[in-house]
């Protein structure tokens, strides 16, 4: 029994939407309807998980929920720098469809018999499972544009099959995982540790200047830490935390807005502009913040 070569492709390559070249694993066995499939006519959905992994012994389960719900399972292996990011863009299209499919993980180091069956020639290789067959994908590295419209095609093949059954989810199923990175900031947030909060997530946005929501969490809990503690008197930038955690956000804009175009030192200017971000990334994407960061600019400029 030979391993496939964990070594990742150039660049995603698309394989044709058919079995052809594929082994057919429905003739492992009849490969039964899904007792949970009558459930999901009636509304219920299939009480599965909505990401999976198998192996050799449970593969059997596998092939029975494609009866009733298409899966898209991933071959990888952790010797494969392309396999993480692939199976973290796959979590993350899955969770956005919501109990349309199934994503299921098959680390190949583990369950060689599944890769010599499919035989995957390199990872990652991506393969669907509608009704008991395979249905070969793409393999290697791909973006999250290229892999939508070929999760449509499977879907929109799978609904014409009669495959359309949903997977049962509730919110902390379609919720992205926490990284390892924040659950120490988040935990000291909790325990109201919040000067030690702040200076964690700082760290984590050093680490990672694109974590967005690192950012948005350092915002957070820099406002809470203004807003709801003791503030010294003589701050006039107090009223503006005071309007924002009453809800007048623009309000709150405009105090800061004035006292950046009023001020002449750049020490001071910054500190406000700093303030002023936080505000916006607490507040969201409403037509106050757009407003509020078109008069920023140009105060800036």
């Amino acid at each position: 029994m030979t391993t496939p070569d964990p070594r990742p492709a150039s660049e995603a390559t698309p394989m044709p939407a058919d079995s052809h070249g594929a082994v057919d694993l429905s003739a492992r066995s009849s490969a039964p309807t899904a007792p949970e499939a009558s459930a999901s006519a009636a509304g219920e959905g299939l009480h599965i998980p909505l990401i999976t992994s198998t192996d050799e012994e449970n593969f059997q389960d596998v092939m029975s929920t494609s009866q009733a719900v298409p899966v898209i399972m991933v071959m990888w292996s952790p010797r494969s720098l392309e396999s993480k990011p692939a199976l973290a863009m796959l979590e993350e299209i899955t969770r956005e469809h919501a109990g349309a499919f199934q994503l299921v993980e098959v680390d190949i180091d583990k369950a060689p018999a599944i890769a010599q069956a499919f035989q995957i020639q390199t990872v990652p290789t991506v393969v669907a499972l509608v009704g008991g067959r395979p249905v070969p994908l793409f393999q290697g590295g791909a973006s999250k544009e290229q892999v939508l419209p070929v999760v449509s095609q499977v879907l929109e093949a799978a609904a014409q099959m009669g495959i359309n059954a949903r997977i049962a989810v509730a919110a902390e199923d379609t919720a992205p995982p926490i990284p390892p990175e924040h659950e120490a900031p988040l935990a000291a947030e909790e325990e109201g540790r919040l000067d030690e909060a702040i200076a964690l997530w700082e760290r984590v946005v050093e680490l990672n200047p694109r974590d967005e929501a690192a950012k948005s969490h350092l915002s957070r809990v820099r406002f809470a830490q203004r807003a709801y503690g003791e503030q010294s008197s003589d701050d006039p930038a107090a009223r503006a935390d005071a309007l924002f955690a009453a809800g007048d956000a623009a309000g709150a804009f405009d105090v800061l807005l004035e006292l950046l175009a009023a001020s002449s030192d750049e020490e001071e200017r910054d500190a406000l502009r700093l303030r002023l971000l936080d505000l916006f990334r607490v507040a969201g994407s409403t037509p106050e913040v757009s407003k509020a960061r078109t008069r920023l600019a140009m105060l800036l400029m």
